[in-house]
């Protein structure tokens, strides 16, 4: 018999303590529920006194991001505390037919989860490649990202949040003027960095553009952290390609699930 328990300052350590046990597997609820508590909400199901499951709504994005672990039947009643209407769900495949069952629209999407440890990394290196740091830097940044027509537009003033934030690299070309691929990282813990974004100028692909800049974040990922990690759709064979090349491994899979968002990974 599970006990069901919203995170609060009565069980959040002993949450942290479990998630701690392995940080890159639960990177998200261990980040969020410490660093963003004010767009987080938690719920855990416990049986005698051990962490069975949990489900975390993250709601500073465009769309709640949702996070469903644990054991089958922890997950069952847990996946009953996610009110949202619209929403992207990360969970493992094992718990897959109990999302499609609670959200028979959804949509999925099988994604590679892939890890590189320090020490094991192969860096390319470029003066085409820089860290972004200026409001130019972020009008760039929206320029570049106008062009992938499967996301709404943001802002320059987005973006330049964004890049105050999180460590965000960009491969420029033409004198340094114009930025045609990126990669970042949104989460940085002394265990793992979490690298996303890559992207790169439809025009400009296949030239290595991507390479250089996810190459160039995980080079400060791994002087920062002992390992970095990212999500690639499992079909995306020349962005897992990139990744390769790098020395990012599989480690398993997650799966992407939309539900009535129309975003893919």
């Amino acid at each position: 018999m599970f006990r069901i328990e919203k995170v609060d300052e009565n069980n959040k350590q002993r949450v942290i303590d479990f998630l701690k046990l392995d940080v890159v597997k639960h990177v998200f609820a261990f980040y969020d529920i410490q660093f963003k508590p004010k767009h987080t909400t938690m719920h855990v199901a416990f049986e005698n006194g051990q962490v069975k499951g949990y489900v975390l709504v993250y709601t500073a994005l465009e769309f709640p991001s949702v996070v469903l672990e644990g054991e089958i039947d922890a997950a069952k009643e847990l996946v009953e505390h996610v009110s949202e209407k619209r929403f992207i769900m990360h969970t493992p495949p094992s718990l897959l037919p109990i999302v499609k069952e609670k959200f028979p629209d959804a949509k999925t999407y099988v994604e590679d989860w892939m890890l590189v440890e320090r020490g094991k990394a192969r860096f390319f290196r470029s003066n085409l490649v820089r860290r972004l740091s200026t409001k130019g830097d972020a009008e760039e940044l929206a320029e570049l990202l106008s062009t992938r027509g499967e996301r709404p537009r943001g802002t320059v003033k987005k973006y330049m949040e964004m890049i105050k934030k999180m460590p965000v690299y960009g491969v420029f070309i033409n004198n340094n003027h114009k930025l045609i691929s990126y990669a970042g990282s949104f989460i940085q813990l002394p265990q793992v960095w979490m690298i996303g974004g890559v992207y790169t100028h439809p025009q400009q692909r296949n030239k290595g553009y991507a390479t250089l800049a996810t190459s160039a974040v995980t080079q400060e990922a791994l002087r920062k952290a002992e390992k970095a990690a990212l999500f690639v759709r499992s079909n995306n064979y020349p962005a897992i390609r990139v990744y390769e090349k790098i020395g990012y491994r599989k480690i398993g899979e997650k799966i992407w699930v939309d539900v009535r968002t129309g975003l893919k990974p």
